[in-house]
Formats: C-alpha cells, structure tokens, sequence
C-alpha cells in the first residue's frame, strides 16, 4: 500500500510540474486573447499534454515495479492519469470546448498512457544479471 501511495504521489507531483509548465506555455501562446494557430495548439498543449501522460506512468511505474498482480500495478500506475484526463476535460485550456477538442484529448492521453505503460513495463522487468531491476 505504501507503494501505491508513493506511485500516486510521484505521477501527482509530475502531472503538478508539467501543468504548471503547459499553463505557462498556453498564456504566453494567446496574449490579447487571439485564438491559437495550429502550430501553437501542437507545440504548446498537445505535445507537452502527451509527454506528461507519458511521464505520469513511466514515474508512477518505476515507483511500483512489482508486476506479479497485474491488477495492483495497474491501479497503482492508472489512476492519476485518468484523473489529469478527467480534469482536463471538465477545465479545457486555452478555451478549447468544442466535441473535437475533447476527443483530442483523449486521444492525446490514450497514446501518452500506452506509451507510458509500455516504458514503465520495461522498466520494471527485472534484469537477474544485472541483480536489480534496471
């Protein structure tokens, strides 16, 4: 239980971080108020909101690396970044609600996850020559 504690822990401290990081990106995209260019939505938002999703995991993963119950280390990986999704969707940046928008999302999130599920799957292999897990 501590584990999964400290997964939740590390995937909210990294989802606080790149939130901070996309806000930041996403008030200096639109000053005065004019919507996005479509380069600006990729760079700014759509890119950095994968790369959290991916970080969320592979963090959250390398905190719990015991993958004998698959159903523990998924509840110990998944929850905060659905929760980011959730919250994304009810919060939309840059005053993006359109349907398109939200499906963007989570679609974005989706890929990010996969990737991150692989990557923190590999890392919690345990490599016996090696006498650890990396």
């Amino acid at each position: 239980m501590l584990r999964m504690l400290g997964a939740w822990g590390a995937a909210l401290t990294v989802w606080l971080l790149g939130f901070s990081i996309v806000a930041r990106l996403a008030a200096g995209a639109a000053g005065g108020g004019e919507p996005f260019s479509d380069l600006d939505r990729i760079v700014r938002l759509d890119l950095p909101w994968m790369l959290i999703s991916v970080s969320m995991v592979v963090v959250a993963g390398a905190v719990q690396r015991d993958r004998t119950r698959r159903v523990r280390w998924l509840a110990s990986v998944l929850p905060v970044p659905l929760l980011a999704a959730l919250a994304g969707l009810a919060a939309p940046a840059a005053g993006d609600s359109g349907a398109l928008s939200a499906v963007l999302y989570v679609a974005e999130w989706a890929a990010g996850t996969a990737g991150g599920l692989t990557l923190a799957s590999l890392v919690s292999v345990r490599r016996e020559e090696l006498g650890g897990y990396w």
